[in-house]
């Protein structure tokens, strides 16, 4: 029991195949970036130095790693915590990592929180940088 405990608290556990999981491609993400304010909200789940190294134009920053539960805290703590709105839980989540694997998570965790439309972007950075994708550097200060 115990190394079920410590592999669910690494992440290294499986998630179990949903076979209604809804999945977004390069192509599919480009149109929901430039679509801005629709029903779609991306989410890049990456650490803040990964997310300073290079992320998706208008992607906001909502580390999973450091912040697990970060939707389930009220939206005027979510706001001051990561510098934008709180998605609401009609809009439909789409998250993203480096490769895939902490979006995976990270939707695990939304929909703990009661969100109930979240999806991943499954080659992530990954994809998003191997096909050309456009990339945002933050400034070192």
């Amino acid at each position: 029991m115990w190394k079920a405990v410590v592999d669910a608290f690494n992440g290294s556990t499986q998630t179990p195949n949903d076979d209604n999981e809804q999945s977004y491609d390069f192509v599919q993400v480009q149109a929901i970036v430039k679509n801005e304010g629709g029903s779609q909200i991306l989410l890049d789940v990456r650490e803040p130095d990964e997310y300073a190294s290079g992320h998706i134009p208008g992607v906001p920053n909502m580390p999973f790693r450091s912040h697990p539960l970060a939707l389930h805290i009220p939206p005027s703590e979510f706001h001051k915590d990561f510098g934008f709105v709180k998605p609401g839980k009609e809009k439909e989540l789409i998250m993203l990592c480096a490769s895939g694997f902490r979006a995976g998570k990270a939707k695990n965790e939304a929909l703990k929180a009661g969100y109930q439309n979240v999806s991943l972007y499954s080659g992530s950075m990954k994809d998003w940088v191997a096909k050309g994708g456009e990339t945002v550097v933050e400034s070192q200060s």
